[in-house]
């Protein structure tokens, strides 16, 4: 809001916002759902579907499914397109970062224990923990102490944020900011992934983030290639 406030109507950009945050919400539900469907009782009781209030939302559900309502709804209300995901790419990482902190409070997230490398390792001891305690004592999991896997997409997240706002004054084709912020985000998740274990694998091994995340960099290579390709003329124009 605060990027584009000098282009944008500010009543513009509150739809627009609100049909994104609105889509966020529902994907981030959907793609949970999908993700966790027989584990979580969902193919027995649908009822179950629509109680987001009883826990369970998949982050890039609200990025994917946020972007494409934004989209949508930039494009019925006349606001730049290229502008108006370059303004929300930090937007996301930031709400993103926001998030993990709940994550390290609940020790949501199960990871691979510590080996003395090196990490920040923790071990939850309250008996309501989400995470790894000593009552998961011979259980797959380690009772810890484990990497803080959260904490470190947390780091990731936020210097999205920074990455992101400081691109934003480098004169880059409208649209490549976000690209850069969708590949990094991606990269970190791909990559941060190999932290945490419990959750069931779809691809080679993979998870479904991770699955996710190598799609997510394949539509971002080839957009920032036609990004920076169109870029090149214009700028061998002005220098002529």
């Amino acid at each position: 809001m605060r990027l584009l406030r000098s282009e944008v109507g500010e009543d513009t950009l509150y739809s627009v916002a609100t049909i994104a945050v609105i889509s966020g919400i529902v994907g981030a539900r959907l793609v949970h759902v999908v993700d966790c469907w027989s584990a979580c009782g969902y193919d027995r009781d649908p009822l179950l579907i629509p109680q987001i209030w009883s826990g369970g939302i998949a982050i890039w559900g609200a990025a994917i499914f946020g972007t494409l309502g934004g989209f949508v709804a930039a494009i019925r209300s006349g606001v730049p397109i290229g502008k108006g995901a370059d303004a929300g790419a930090p937007g996301m990482g930031l709400g993103f970062a926001i998030g993990r902190i709940g994550d390290v409070i609940n020790g949501e997230h199960h990871a691979i224990a510590c080996d003395g490398g090196p990490g920040i390792c923790v071990a939850y001891t309250h008996p309501d923990t989400l995470g790894q305690g000593p009552l998961l004592t011979g259980s797959r999991y380690s009772p810890g102490p484990v990497h803080l896997a959260v904490g470190y997409d947390l780091v990731w997240d936020a210097l999205s944020v920074v990455v992101a706002l400081w691109l934003r004054r480098r004169g880059l084709p409208d649209g490549t900011v976000f690209w850069i912020w969708a590949l990094q985000y991606a990269v970190g998740r791909f990559v941060l992934g190999f932290f945490r274990v419990g959750d069931p694998t779809h691809v080679f091994g993979l998870r479904q983030d991770q699955v996710i995340a190598l799609l997510v960099m394949a539509a971002a290579l080839p957009m920032l290639a036609r990004l920076t390709s169109r870029a090149r003329p214009a700028t061998r124009a002005l220098a002529a």
